[in-house]
């Protein structure tokens, strides 16, 4: 028997590099979300205002979709920073990496965020008939909207593809030593 005590379960998958990107993007995206989460939800408290929009017989509040920009906002600043020093430890271009992870985010905004988010607030409403104001649940005290689902759900989507868009295109590892 070894003396040395052989790396088992978590440690010995944490070892492998792969994984260990994957379990911090992982993290760092859930964090990033209860970001998006909390920013979105201070807004909404602190900014009771409502524009509705009417599209044929569906409605539609607008201001949710303004709220829901804002806290994007903050979530990216935050996925940039923790995605750049812990997930994928880049020493690139901060300038040119930012640029890109913004274009990215940009894209998965637009396409979730807003699209698919937008899209679900109608369906829940007028398709299922759950108001966004409804009690989902209520946890230690805290009334969780049925609105705040809509954003768990566009959350899943949004994660994956930032992590292809993050891995594929903006924090590559550089094969040789020519850093910019």
């Amino acid at each position: 028997m070894s003396t040395k005590e052989q790396p088992s379960g978590l440690k010995k998958l944490m070892q492998n590099e792969k994984f260990r990107e994957i379990f911090w993007y992982f993290v760092f995206g859930v964090l990033t979300t209860i970001v998006n989460l909390i920013a979105f939800a201070v807004l909404r408290e602190v900014f009771k205002v409502k524009w509705p929009v009417t599209i044929g017989k569906w409605s539609f509040d607008l201001f949710v979709t303004f709220i829901n920009a804002i806290a994007w906002v903050v979530a990216v600043v935050f996925a940039y920073v923790t995605n750049k020093l812990f997930v994928f430890h880049t020493k690139g271009n901060v300038k040119k990496e930012f640029i890109s992870f913004v274009a990215a985010r940009l894209f998965t905004f637009f396409a979730f965020e807003l699209g698919l988010f937008s899209l679900s607030v109608m369906v829940m409403e007028n398709a299922c008939n759950m108001p966004k104001d409804d009690i989902l649940i209520s946890i230690f005290g805290i009334d969780i909207a049925n609105i705040y689902l809509v954003k768990l759900f566009i959350a899943v989507f949004v994660v994956i593809a930032n992590y292809i868009f993050s891995k594929l295109f903006i924090f590559k590892k550089k094969e040789s030593s020519d850093e910019e």
